[in-house]
C-alpha cells in the first residue's frame, strides 16, 4: 500500500507544553496516522516539535495540520522538504 508521507514543525507555548503535545499527538492517533519520527527540543521560548506522519492519503495529513492548528497553544506549523533519495546513486556509491 503507497502511503503519502510528511513532515511538519512548529512550537508549542511554554504554558503547558506536555499537555499541548499530548493534544497533538491524540489528533494524529484519532485521524489514524502512522507516527514515523517525534522530536522535542526545549527552547528559551517553549518546545520545537519535528514529527513525521503518514497515511494513505495526502488529504487527511491536510486535516490533521488544519486541526493542530486548531489546538491552543501550537505556533503555526510549517511543512519540511521530504528528502528524496536516488536508488542508482546509492548502490554506485556502496
Amino acid at each position: 500500500m503507497d502511503t503519502t508521507q510528511k513532515s511538519y514543525r512548529f512550537c508549542i507555548e511554554p504554558d503547558a507544553p506536555i499537555a499541548t503535545l499530548e493534544a497533538a499527538l491524540q489528533v494524529v492517533r484519532r485521524l489514524d496516522i502512522e507516527l514515523r519520527a517525534l522530536r522535542t527540543t526545549s527552547t528559551p521560548y517553549g518546545m520545537e516539535v519535528q514529527m513525521r506522519l503518514a497515511a494513505p492519503e495526502e488529504d487527511i495529513l491536510t486535516l490533521c495540520r488544519m486541526r493542530l492548528h486548531n489546538l491552543i497553544g501550537i505556533l503555526p506549523i510549517r511543512e519540511m522538504p521530504t528528502l528524496v533519495v536516488n536508488n542508482s546513486l546509492r548502490q554506485a556509491v556502496t
